[in-house]
């Protein structure tokens, strides 16, 4: 078997941009339906912290609501930095719960941000995904060529007695 075999594992790389497409659609249509058919309710903000790691800035927020059938809801949803600005303030946020869906919570405030987010995640994925695959494509063709040219040695194992 030739070395340049390996080279096919390359592969990977385009079928993990196309679980990540996937994802983002999920979470694309999922916040979509949870603020679409969701219950609305208002959440206490029990804790927000933003955190700034040099060029990286983060932030989460802990709410805690009641279900119209009495169930305490507790959450700690981790926010980008232009989300977490909009909550900054906000001693309650109103939000849409939608139990069993894949984004079960959607904030009302950053609902137009999160879209918007998984929106371009997507399509950075999708152009991610177009060039691996045409990079994929010629080095199928590089791997095939070189295993086809492949002059490895044989060996003849002789037993002598």
């Amino acid at each position: 078997m030739s070395k340049y075999r390996f080279l096919y594992a390359y592969w990977l790389v385009p079928a993990y941009l196309l679980f990540l497409i996937f994802q983002q659609a999920t979470v694309y249509t999922s916040s979509q339906d949870t603020y679409e058919n969701g219950t609305s309710y208002l959440a206490e903000v029990t804790d927000f912290d933003i955190k700034q790691i040099a060029a990286q800035s983060n932030g989460y927020v802990d709410i805690r609501f009641e279900t119209d059938e009495g169930k305490l809801i507790e959450r700690r949803l981790t926010l980008s930095i232009q989300m977490a600005q909009k909550l900054m303030e906000s001693s309650n946020i109103p939000i849409r719960y939608k139990e069993g869906n894949a984004q079960e919570i959607v904030l009302f405030p950053t609902y137009d941000i999160q879209r918007s987010t998984s929106l371009f995640n997507m399509s950075v994925a999708i152009i991610g995904l177009i060039i691996a695959g045409a990079a994929g494509f010629f080095l199928n063709r590089y791997v095939k060529r070189k295993a086809a040219n492949a002059n490895e040695d044989k060996f003849n194992i002789e037993r002598v007695d």
